[in-house]
């Protein structure tokens, strides 16, 4: 029977969760009552570029609040101010390094080996996708992972902070709440022995620490883990969602085969279908803000402590700024054209809180899209669209993908 109510509960977490998302998509670009945000259930929902940008551009207005989620620790995700600002330090100088351009060969080397070894089914390309991304991740800070027990902890991170997320937005009982901390917390120890049990990462989680030393209660695994999972999910995400498409699309997946095999600098047609992939399928599809004071926005009156929503599924999808925003275009014009409004296209977010990360995501997306690519050929089944949400949207598992090599 526990073990009934658990898989139960694990269906209610994923059904409530995808739900949300599928709403967001639902009534992207249609505005509320007289025009202005609409709301979702108790929460407004703010979807307009223009004032999306505001919002994302205001922090000391608009404050990150990430509630139960901060049981995993507090990182540069979900802190403000001052202490947002020595976190960001600590990471940043890292993340543009590992971005610079005598990076694209290394990146492009550790994906393409990563996936010659690759069965050619869709759960050991991902598996393959972890695996880079998680050495280009370690190896920016001197490190190098245990590969095994850092993708167990990785799953069991996603885990939690689906569990999390749930309960930020259907209340848990007392226990509930209880036994999530208590494995958030658990997940945390057992990352930190991992790391503590190398001389070098220990060393590192020092750095981390002496530079925050004036931030109290700073915790170096929590600042670590959360900038892992949040890099190296959010990449491999996009690349499985461009396999999802690649496989709807045989056309055009040949078309960028041949433009890859081309050896040109230059590859619209393969920046296109990423730039399109992050747009229809944006890897965080939405995030919560907390109002700091009083004010007006997209004509919606907001009270300071009150939560909102953006939604980046609606900003991506918003008709007046995109050509039929709810139809997935491989060749978009905006894309192809570079006509597109910055406002109105985000994966990244933008402004000052924009991801630290973005470069090197970047960076990583192409060069796998590329070795995957090379190596293999996606067909699918149906054009259903499946996803499974925990924080980062994936592609749903058992997807209809069928994968051969080239």
């Amino acid at each position: 029977m526990a073990v009934e109510a658990l898989m139960d509960n694990q269906a209610q977490i994923e059904s409530v969760l995808n739900n949300l998302v599928y709403a967001l998509f639902a009534q992207s670009g249609q505005a509320g009552a007289n025009g202005k945000a609409r709301d979702l259930g108790n929460v407004i929902v703010f979807d307009n570029p223009e004032a999306v940008d505001v919002i994302v551009k205001t922090p000391e207005l608009f404050r990150k609040n990430f509630s139960l989620i901060s049981a995993l620790g507090f990182s540069r995700f979900n802190t403000n101010d001052e202490d947002w600002s020595v976190r960001r330090a600590i990471t940043q100088d890292i993340y543009l390094a590992a971005a610079r351009p005598a990076q694209q060969h290394p990146v492009a080397e550790i994906y393409a080996t990563s996936l010659s070894g690759s069965e050619a089914t869709l759960p050991a390309i991902q598996q393959a996708l972890f695996v880079a991304s998680m050495t280009i991740f370690y190896r920016a800070f001197g490190l190098v992972p245990d590969m095994a027990a850092t993708l167990l902890l990785l799953d069991r991170v996603r885990d939690v902070l689906r569990r999390l997320q749930f309960y930020s937005w259907v209340s848990p009982t007392t226990a509930e709440r209880a036994n999530a901390i208590k494995d958030a917390r658990a997940v945390i120890a057992d990352f930190g022995s991992q790391l503590m049990a190398d001389p070098r990462a220990a060393a590192e989680m020092d750095r981390f620490k002496s530079e925050a030393r004036d931030v109290e209660g700073f915790s170096p695994v929590e600042e670590f883990v959360m900038n892992f999972f949040a890099g190296v999910e959010t990449t491999v995400t996009t690349v499985l969602w461009v396999i999802d498409r690649l496989g709807a699309n045989q056309q055009v997946q040949e078309r960028i085969h041949a433009e890859i095999l081309s050896g040109e600098a230059l590859t619209p047609y393969t920046d296109c279908i990423i730039n399109e992939t992050m747009r229809y399928f944006p890897p965080i599809p939405f995030l919560t803000r907390e109002v700091g004071a009083d004010t007006v926005i997209d004509g919606r009156d907001l009270l300071a402590g009150q939560l909102i929503m953006v939604s980046i599924i609606g900003v991506h999808q918003h008709p007046a700024f995109w050509e039929n925003p709810r139809t997935f275009d491989a060749s978009r014009r905006e894309f192809i054209e570079n006509s597109f409004d910055r406002r109105a296209f985000i994966p990244f977010l933008t402004g000052p809180r924009m991801c630290g990360g973005a470069r090197l995501g970047r960076l990583e997306v192409k060069e796998a899209v590329i070795a995957v690519v090379r190596q293999f050929v996606f067909s699918r089944a149906d054009d259903v669209i499946r996803f499974d949400y925990a924080l980062a949207l994936r592609p749903a598992g058992g997807a209809s993908v069928s994968v051969s090599h080239r």
